[in-house]
């Protein structure tokens, strides 16, 4: 039905319409009306030869349609392509229409697909193929009908879609149609309309180490033994990991990258493990966590032998210094379940965390594991080319910045902090500024 979206997105609703009457009338006034069941250009190109001819006149007489037809000449598989030729002649291809009506008729209920929808179960009806009701039949005469159309419309689109359903269709023409146009027009950049982007509080990295400085401060003030304090280095370890993070997510164009929102994951599960740790409460599980972790690293330095080579990114050294550091390595456990017995989206519930988590996992998750949703945010991009039927083409882009997400995970790591071990009121943009007064006070 390309040859009607050609029409009603060059000539407008009203004038459309109009046209497809004239046709409608056509055809119901015809002797040979049985025939011209089908509208759809494969339809009218099997159509016995005089008879094609005569139809496809018709259609092209009026100049305006001419002019709004001239882009089918385009291709060179069109069905019935002598004929339309013969009746185009004087027509020329404007190839800006020919994408404006396939880019208004993409979606399939879209006001202008509706209307050459209509156009095409209409002429089933007046051929005599297809009947429905008298209420239905006045109904559908009068489209686009004044007012609300939520009622014919859906009735139209089911109509018009359901005896499709009952024959094979031939997609020879619709196959070479996408064919030619993806060979012979250039991909497009999609783009979109530039919004107005409320100006956020500027974070800087000095701010950051800062901060970091303040809290290796506040570490030293809190610290208490040289025994070991699983409690104590778990909660200062996760703040100073997550301010970690946040550096290097200001690196120059992280935080617009596929990294940035592993970075974002990671800080998720610090804030969640840190908030289900404190309000379990438990010696024994802060000792857990601990020993899972360095397990970790004994597992980890025992896969590597002579037969195994060490990635460059290992430190063996480093590895099995944190396998010793608690107990000798031969008295550490290797758990391989999660050191808490159930998963994240569990302990975020009984951390009271699960919108945090419903907000952040799920989609930096997809990232972490490679999976496609993320590969195609990060890798292409929709052309814009509706002669491409909106596919995608790889393009390396920025992504939306992830600095405002990890911030706001990390001030609430740090007011956790804050609540086991006061006084810390510093945080990373409640209160950027502190006076020497303040800082006194």
């Amino acid at each position: 039905m390309i040859w009607a979206a050609l029409i009603r997105v060059a000539l407008g609703q009203d004038h459309a319409l109009g046209l497809f009457r004239r046709i409608l009338n056509f055809i119901g006034k015809h002797d040979r009306k049985d025939d011209m069941h089908d509208l759809m250009l494969t339809g009218i190109s099997k159509l016995p030869a005089d008879l094609r001819d005569e139809l496809i006149r018709f259609i092209a007489e009026p100049p305006e349609v001419r002019r709004a037809l001239g882009s089918l000449l385009l291709f060179e598989a069109l069905p019935a392509r002598d004929s339309w030729t013969a009746a185009l002649s004087d027509s020329q291809p404007d190839v800006e229409l020919l994408m404006a009506a396939v880019g208004a008729t993409l979606w399939h209920q879209s006001q202008e697909a509706t209307d050459c929808r209509w156009l095409r179960v209409m002429g089933q009806v007046v051929a005599g193929r297809f009947h429905i009701p008298s209420d239905m039949l006045k109904q559908w005469c009068g489209y686009p009908n004044e007012g609300d159309q939520r009622e014919v419309r859906p009735s139209i689109r089911s109509s018009e879609i359901a005896p499709s359903s009952f024959e094979t269709p031939d997609l020879t023409w619709p196959h070479a149609f996408w064919d030619e146009a993806w060979r012979r027009t250039p991909c497009l950049q999609l783009r979109k309309p530039k919004e107005d982007v409320p100006v956020e509080p500027v974070l800087t990295r000095g701010r950051v180490r800062e901060l970091n400085d303040r809290l290796r401060a506040h570490w030293e003030a809190t610290h208490s033994t040289t025994a070991i304090d699983a409690r104590h280095d778990a909660v200062f370890g996760m703040a100073f990991y997550a301010l970690a993070i946040l550096d290097e997510l200001m690196g120059i164009g992280v935080a617009n990258s596929i990294l940035g929102r592993l970075g974002l994951r990671t800080t998720l599960e610090t804030r969640i493990n840190l908030r289900f740790l404190l309000q379990q409460n438990d010696e024994g599980l802060w000792k857990k966590w601990r020993a899972f972790g360095a397990g970790q690293a004994k597992l980890t330095s025992l896969k590597f032998d002579e037969t195994v080579e060490t990635p460059k990114y290992i430190d063996l050294e480093s590895l099995e210094q944190i396998a010793n550091e608690d107990l000798w390595e031969e008295f550490v456990a290797i758990n391989l379940a999660g050191w808490s017995g159930i998963d994240l989206r569990k302990m975020s519930e009984k951390a009271a965390l699960k919108p945090t988590y419903d907000q952040y996992y799920v989609w930096t998750s997809g990232y972490a594991h490679g999976m496609w949703g993320p590969i195609r945010e990060s890798c292409f991009r929709t052309c814009g080319n509706p002669l491409h039927r909106l596919h995608r083409y790889p393009e390396t882009h920025s992504l939306p910045d992830v600095i405002g997400d990890a911030v706001e995970l990390t001030d609430a790591i740090i007011a956790d902090l804050d609540g086991v071990f006061p006084s810390f009121p510093f945080r990373l943009l409640e209160n950027p500024v502190v006076t020497e007064k303040q800082e006194a006070a």
